[in-house]
C-alpha cells in the first residue's frame, strides 16, 4: 500500500494537488480549468470518474476550476472545513449545495483526511492524509507556520509547503503598492523563502525526507532561488539537501513529479 502525489499547478494563477491511495483519488484545490486536471490525469492514466475534491479556502486560485470540473463530472464530491464553508459557498455557484462540510478527522475510502487550520486572511486549513502508515501533508497559503502546524507536519514522507516570495525581491517591487507588501508579508498572509527554509529544517531534523517547494510568486520569487535558500539554510543548520532532505520545487505551469510513499 502506498500513498501518490503530484502537484498539476501551484501558484498565485491556481493551484491543484493530486493525491491517492490506489483506490482512492484526491484533488487538494481546483483553481486549474477543468481541461487541464483531466490532461494531467490522464498523463497518470488516471480518470476524472469518483475523484474527491477537498478545499483549502475560498481565494480564486484555489476554486476558479469547480464549478466547471463538477458540470463536467457530476459524481465529483466536494469536501470543505466547516471554519472555510461560508466563504467558499460565497465563491462557488450551482454545486455550492453539494459541498459536503467537514470538521476534524474524516475517512475518504482508505485515507484517513486530517485538517488543521492555518494562517490566512480567509479562513484556510491544510490537510495530512494517512493511509498504511504514510503520511503526505500540504501546507499552502499561510503567513507562519505554527509550533503545532510545525508538529502535525514532523511525521509526514512528503510535506508540501509554501516558499512564496523573496522578501528583498517583494519589497523592491515597484508595481505592488505598500498595502500588499504589507499584506503578503504579514503573519496572513504568504510564507517567505527565508520562513519555510526554517520550517523546512525543522521538519528535516525530525525526519521529514522530501519536501516540494509550493505557491511560488511569479513576479517576487524564481524556483532557483527558493531552491538555493532553502538548501543554504539547511546546510547551515548541518542538514545536507539530497542526504537529510530531499527538495523539488512545484510550478504553476506544469505538473510536478508523481512521488510514491511505498
Amino acid at each position: 500500500m502506498s500513498l501518490k502525489v503530484c502537484v498539476f499547478g501551484s501558484g498565485s494563477t491556481g493551484n491543484c494537488i493530486f493525491v491517492s491511495s490506489g483506490s482512492v483519488k484526491i484533488l487538494v484545490d481546483l483553481g486549474l480549468s477543468a481541461s487541464r486536471v483531466e490532461k494531467c490525469l490522464r498523463a497518470l492514466n488516471e480518470t476524472p470518474d469518483g475523484v474527491k475534491v477537498l478545499l483549502t479556502h475560498a481565494h480564486h486560485d484555489h476554486v476558479s476550476g469547480l464549478d466547471s470540473f463538477c458540470a463536467r463530472h457530476p459524481d465529483t464530491e466536494v469536501y470543505c472545513h466547516a471554519d472555510c464553508l461560508g466563504s467558499v459557498w460565497q465563491k462557488t455557484g450551482k454545486i455550492r449545495n453539494r459541498i459536503i462540510s467537514v470538521d476534524g478527522d474524516f475517512f475518504i475510502g482508505d485515507v484517513t483526511v486530517s485538517p488543521f487550520k492555518v494562517s490566512h486572511d480567509v479562513p484556510c486549513v491544510g490537510y495530512g492524509f494517512l493511509c498504511g502508515g504514510k503520511k503526505i501533508t500540504v501546507a499552502t497559503d499561510t503567513g507562519k507556520v505554527t509550533q503545532k502546524v510545525l508538529d502535525i507536519m514532523s511525521d509526514s514522507d512528503l510535506v508540501v509547503l509554501e516558499s512564496n516570495h523573496d522578501e528583498t525581491l517583494l519589497l523592491n517591487n515597484k508595481d505592488y503598492s505598500p498595502f500588499l507588501k504589507k499584506r503578503i508579508l504579514s503573519d496572513k498572509g504568504h510564507l517567505s523563502n527565508a520562513a519555510c527554509a526554517r520550517c523546512v529544517a525543522y521538519l528535516a531534523s525530525r525526519g521529514v525526507k522530501q519536501v516540494v517547494l509550493a505557491h511560488l510568486s511569479r513576479e517576487n520569487n524564481y524556483p532557483e532561488l527558493a531552491f538555493e535558500t532553502c538548501k543554504n539554510f539547511l546546510a547551515g543548520q548541518g542538514l545536507c539537501e539530497g542526504r537529510d532532505v530531499k527538495l523539488e520545487i512545484a510550478f504553476a505551469d506544469r505538473m510536478s513529479s508523481l512521488f510514491e510513499i511505498i
